[in-house]
């Protein structure tokens, strides 16, 4: 009767659950009647027994129970004296002061009390009353029954709690000697070499190879604390995700260009394609799925020792809601299925021998399953023993009304790289102040403006900026419009903005910034300004904000540049054959495109080898400043000269230096030290290998005049 109680475990469990009930008897009723009604419910215990009479309608006098009533029927002569008469002659089978229990009591509690009656009542029906007034009979044995059940489930549990815990102290013992070893591997490296390095007798070769040992022992130590403390933080449930507004193809050709280093120095390609259209945008958290892609084509490029790795992108619509899917797909030794059962488990690799061959935790592939599912997806994989493995990544989209599809993306350098415009065709009249603290994004921004008519004024910072601005607020000739750059140094575009704005300054300002993250355009708007524009600057696009805001505040002028209109049927990116960036191991990766760095300049290449030749110098001063930024721990000072570099990098078309800043800018901002540390080492490496190169491009520049 209780057992279907205990489809749930619920050690809460009252007694207005357990079946009860709620016949009534009157004392009037002839003793025959209430015979009947106990052979007719061959399971009812007891009845309620009312006093019907005029001054006491219904009143409940106590109850009758089964077993007292028929056993004094059992007498003899009761059944001749007794069962024509009304029960209220059988007074003493009556129990007038019956066990009565709120219907919210726990059965542990009522059955305690009904235990603690005298041994002649001990099994007699239990009165139960809820707040409303309803009663009903409860059959002690029922509620000994479920007080036994709910004794079992509190053992099972407890049984549960222990297999747990042994369970969890042999996981940890296993994640101590996991740590233990893993730790240990690399630190033994790092103290052998640096005692190397003490050796007066080391040679200059022996002193940077065991420099390189250390530095990529301690990167793998990195690596193994990072993982600790992403897991720690999602077990938590401290792990934030962002929604972000991001280009999946541009962030993809980060995490390839990133990645490249590594395949190259293991002798494998990397690939990237596209296999249907994909969104333009999408609205995710970058760095977790940035996170994500690299420790799958970071795993790819560990576990194949010859031929590739192949990152393909598809937009999927098959399942209702709109998927982004990322195949990494490599040629490496495969895994069985025992392997794959155990593979997405933390601590866990395929095998005791990939350990010890390839080291790692066996955490990353957790963690990004995890981190998939924090993204409305999944990670999945297939595979076949020497054959390869395929592991597909799926995330949400996000809304994408209005997000238009990009048929053969690349990466969003190469679809905006071709910025052409017809420059006879584009002309606007009007004085701008240009507020830019880069020098080569000065001289691009500024040569475009003036070979469409403007007249230019630059301002090198947010101070200077005020100072022009208000100076010819009240001119005959004020600024038409204000390019201002946001990331600035003392003080940034925001309050170059604000200032002037609280000071009656209302020309049109127009924000420059390389950030196209959720909120930053409204913040731009929120500080002043009129327009947003995100860097590298499409010339095509900037020149139309340029005209649509002098439009507004001057009619004639829109009235005379009405005539370049059409431009902006020439302002799309140009269409590139291919949808393959190719990273390949037998030649070195280009460390300038040098179509982007034409492409920046509007093919003018006099003013391309002009940008390139001023930013030569300044790469070197950016990196000692940033260098000495880390010394002093001055954080925002990092971010706003790797966010310079970027742009630089960005300008003269040096992917490889542009990733490595942006990775920094982005630890920067979280200001994460361990491993803003390592992103600026690699900056550095780029920037060593970038400059040669840039001096040298200058050269071919100036041999082709």
């Amino acid at each position: 009767m209780a057992d279907a109680l205990f489809g749930r475990r619920s050690p809460s469990l009252t007694v207005r659950e357990l079946l009860g009930f709620s016949e009534r008897v009157s004392l009037q009723t002839p003793a025959s009647d209430v015979a009947q009604l106990f052979e007719r419910l061959p399971d009812l215990v007891g009845a309620i027994v009312v006093d019907d009479s005029a001054n006491a309608v219904g009143e409940i006098v106590g109850v009758v129970s089964r077993a007292a009533f028929l056993e004094r029927l059992s007498h003899p002569f009761a059944l001749e004296l007794f069962m024509k008469r009304p029960i209220s002659q059988m007074i003493e089978v009556i129990d007038l002061e019956p066990q009565i229990v709120p219907s919210d009591c726990g059965v542990h509690e009522a059955a305690g009390a009904a235990l603690h009656r005298s041994a002649n009542r001990v099994f007699d029906p239990v009165l139960v009353v809820d707040p409303t007034g309803g009663v009903k009979l409860l059959d002690v044995h029922t509620l000994l029954l479920a007080q036994s059940r709910l004794l079992e489930l509190a053992n099972a549990t407890i049984r549960e709690a222990k297999e747990a815990a042994e369970s969890a102290s042999v996981a940890k013992s296993r994640f101590l000697a996991n740590m233990s070893h893993e730790i240990r591997t690399p630190l033994t490296a790092i103290l052998g070499f640096a005692e190397n390095l003490l050796d007066p007798g080391a040679s200059e070769r022996e002193r940077r190879d065991a420099v390189g040992t250390i530095l990529r022992n301690g990167e793998h130590l990195l690596e193994i604390l990072n993982d600790i403390l992403d897991l720690s933080k999602i077990e938590a449930g401290k792990l934030a995700i962002e929604q972000i507004v991001v280009s999946p193809a541009r962030l993809a050709a980060d995490v390839v260009a990133i990645m490249s280093v590594r395949a190259e120095a293991k002798g494998v390609s990397l690939t990237i394609g596209y296999a249907t259209a994909i969104p333009e945008t999408i609205v995710t958290d970058p760095t977790r799925l940035r996170q994500i892609l690299i420790n799958l084509i970071g795993n790819a490029i560990k576990f194949t020792e010859r031929g590739g790795v192949d990152l393909q992108i598809a937009f999927d619509q098959s399942q209702g809601e709109p998927k982004l899917r990322f195949d990494v797909i490599d040629t490496g030794m495969g895994m069985t299925a025992d392997q794959l059962a155990r593979l997405f488990e933390a601590f866990s690799q395929a095998d005791a021998s990939t350990a010890r061959r390839f080291g790692g935790t066996g955490l990353g592939l957790a963690i990004s399953r995890r981190l998939a599912r924090f993204l409305g997806g999944e990670v999945t994989v297939v595979s076949n023993v020497g054959r390869g493995s395929t592991f597909s990544l799926t995330i949400a989209t996000g809304p994408l009304a209005g997000v238009p599809l990009v048929e053969s993306p690349l990466d969003l350098e190469s679809a905006r790289q071709t910025d052409q415009v017809d420059l006879g065709a584009l002309r606007i009249d009007a004085r701008i102040l240009l507020v830019e603290d880069s020098p080569d994004s000065q001289r691009l921004i500024a040569a475009f403006l003036r070979k469409i008519g403007a007249e230019v004024d630059v301002a090198e910072s947010g101070r200077e900026a005020i100072d022009k601005a208000l100076a010819l607020q009240h001119s005959p000739a004020p600024y038409d419009v204000v390019l201002m750059d946001i990331q600035m140094a003392c003080l940034d575009g925001y309050e170059a903005t604000r200032i002037p704005r609280s000071e009656g300054f209302n020309q049109p300002v127009i924000a420059l910034t390389a950030n196209a993250m959720s909120g930053d355009r409204e913040a731009c708007l929120a500080a002043g300004c009129d327009d947003y524009a995100v860097k590298p600057i499409k010339r095509g696009q900037l020149a139309r904000q340029i005209r649509a805001l002098v439009a507004r505040a001057n009619p004639a002028t829109a009235a005379r540049d009405q005539g370049a209109a059409h431009a902006e049927e020439c302002d799309g990116p140009a269409r590139l054959s291919g949808d393959r960036i190719v990273s390949e191991p037998a030649a070195e990766a280009p460390l300038i495109d040098a179509r982007i760095a034409l492409s920046r300049a509007g093919d003018d290449r006099d003013l391309a080898r002009e940008v390139i030749e001023i930013a030569i110098p300044l790469f070197s001063e950016w990196l000692a400043g940033i260098e000495q930024a880390f010394d002093d721990g001055d954080w925002p000072t990092v971010r706003r000269l790797a966010h310079t570099l970027k742009t630089s990098a960005d300008n003269v078309g040096a992917k490889a230096a542009r990733s490595a800043a942006f990775r920094l800018e982005q630890l920067a901002a979280v200001r994460d030290e361990l491993q803003a540390r390592d992103a600026f080492a690699e900056v550095q490496r780029a920037v060593r290998r970038l400059l040669p190169a840039l001096s040298q491009l200058v050269s071919e520049i100036a041999g082709d005049r």
